[in-house]
């Protein structure tokens, strides 16, 4: 009879430096771990994906939110920098401007109880750097009139009277009064804000 040889798929016990030997004790051993840390990693990433995302919509109404309350006080905040810029304005115009007051309150010192003002104004000439003063009254007595050209001209603050009309209406019983006034260098004054 003749001897059977058995057949074997496992690798030669007496040659297990051969490649098919060693290319199965790796993948029995080593490629089962590797193949393992892959599945736990794409498992992970897979999981860690709902928090991303979670995070990433939370974000994004977030920055959703924050841009309508940045156009909703767009408006508002132009309108507060225009204000800005305007009340810098005046104020520097302001703080430029000559202060009246002094010449204002010579002028009515010597302005008679009985004249009324309809109109002054009171402005700086640039050449002479003189206070000029502008104004139209009315008064229902000669001598009043008299008695304020007389007070104006012997004030001293003032440099000149320039009277442009005194006139008297018919059927009226008013005097009206336009005349412009210089005052001296000394009386200006500027006022500080």
């Amino acid at each position: 009879m003749a001897t059977k040889k058995e057949l074997s798929l496992l690798p030669e016990s007496e040659n297990p430096r051969s490649f098919g030997a060693r290319f199965f004790k790796w993948l029995t051993t080593t490629g089962r771990v590797v193949i393992i840390i892959t599945e736990f990693i794409v498992i992970s990433v897979f999981i860690s994906r709902f928090y991303l995302d979670r995070k990433n919509s939370d974000l994004s109404e977030v920055a959703r939110q924050k841009q309508a309350i940045f156009k909703s006080t767009t408006p508002f905040v132009t309108e507060f920098i225009g204000l800005q810029k305007r009340l810098s304005y005046i104020k520097d115009f302001y703080s430029n401007q000559p202060d009246y007051n002094k010449q204002i309150n010579s002028l009515v010192s010597s302005t008679p109880s009985d004249l009324f003002y309809n109109k002054i104004s009171a402005s700086t000439d640039e050449k002479t750097k003189t206070t000029v003063i502008t104004t139209s009254l009315s008064a229902y007595k000669e001598e009043s009139i008299v008695s304020f050209i007389t007070n104006l001209m012997l004030n001293p603050d003032i440099d000149q009277v320039n009277i442009s009309k005194i006139e008297k209406k018919e059927k009226e019983n008013q005097y009206s009064i336009s005349l412009t006034l210089n005052f001296k260098k000394s009386s200006i004054a500027t006022k500080k804000i």
